[in-house]
């Protein structure tokens, strides 16, 4: 025999209501932030991207370095076409190093920045630019490494004569990069002072007993130190690193783009033999496949440029010394 059902009382029912409305609230607000969080895109883990949030800073606002790496086709001389023009402008830096540099096949040439763009997009690229925001680093910070060098050999072109170093190792560019004061006639100026440093890294052997602190670049092979320079820029010029033969000059003979090349002229028997390449030449360019015959697949030369753009905006204010009143009493 079943028992009669209880009456719900008065309360039970306002309980069991208050519980329902609670429980419709949740899942409404679940289903709410549920709901904004896939619709705002800033929460989106792709979003958050370190080079796209610099790049929306205010260009006045920064102070840094700017990286630019463009690997480009460097047939009929494209890259000498466009560079030719300012390869005797040096700006600020030092002649020297600039010579020192070119020896080793390291060619630096300072392009006034309003010129920079249109000397860039005129490159025929082989894949997309990179771009990176790398600001201010006082610590020696490597920004390109390149292939290792197989043939451990690297050609050293001093004016006529040559000289050959045995290398070994991957080489990389390291820098550093900070913010300084320079008296000019319109006052105390922001200019950035940079160290760049070519490394020829090792493979690290890890020593389990060994001391331990904390790994810097530098630990991470040998400073070539003929190639260590401090040049200082302002924010009107921009730097570009091409690897070039030194013998190759890029004074355009004629309007085809036509190089002078004193170790190419021609002799009664033959062509001469290729020589060793220079360090910048196998670090950052490709010979390609020269002339080949039909039916075999030509492949052109390439060149990376190293494109460095410096952040100096704004001034440097002086303050005087501060004092400290103190009140005597009456």
């Amino acid at each position: 025999m079943r028992k009669p059902m209880r009456p719900v009382s008065k309360r039970n029912a306002r309980l069991t209501r208050m519980s329902a409305c609670f429980a419709m609230m949740f899942i409404a607000g679940v289903s709410a932030c549920s709901s904004s969080e896939s619709k705002n895109p800033s929460r989106d883990p792709l979003a958050l991207e370190t080079n796209i949030e610099a790049g929306l800073m205010p260009s006045n606002a920064q102070r840094g370095l700017e990286l630019r790496v463009l690997t480009v086709d460097d047939s009929e001389n494209r890259v000498a076409r466009y560079l030719s023009a300012y390869e005797q402008s040096i700006g600020s830096m030092n002649s020297e190093d600039v010579l020192r540099w070119r020896a080793w096949g390291l060619r630096l040439v300072v392009v006034p920045i309003d010129k920079l763009e249109t000397i860039l997009s005129n490159q025929d690229h082989t894949q997309a630019a990179q771009v990176r925001w790398m600001g201010e680093f006082p610590q020696w910070r490597p920004i390109i490494r390149t292939g290792e060098i197989f043939n451990n050999t690297v050609r050293v072109q001093d004016g006529d004569a040559a000289h050959y170093q045995t290398l070994v190792g991957r080489p990389r560019l390291l820098s550093r990069v900070w913010t300084v004061p320079e008296v000019t006639e319109d006052g105390l100026k922001a200019r950035l002072h940079m160290d760049l440093a070519i490394q020829m890294t090792r493979p690290q052997r890890s020593n389990r007993w060994g001391e331990i602190k904390l790994p810097t670049a530098l630990d991470e092979g040998d400073l070539i130190e003929e190639l260590r320079i401090s040049p200082v820029f302002d924010s009107n010029a921009a730097l570009i690193l091409v690897g070039e033969d030194p013998l190759v000059s890029w004074s355009l003979t004629n309007g085809d783009g036509a190089l002078s090349d004193p170790g190419e002229e021609g002799t009664s028997i033959g062509p001469r033999t290729p020589q060793i390449r220079t360090l910048g030449q196998q670090m950052l360019s490709t010979p390609g496949t020269g002339y080949v015959a039909p039916g075999i697949r030509y492949v052109p030369p390439k060149k990376v440029l190293i494109v460095l753009v410096p952040k100096a905006d704004g001034q440097y204010r002086l303050l005087g010394p501060t004092t400290t009143s103190k009140g005597t009493g009456s």
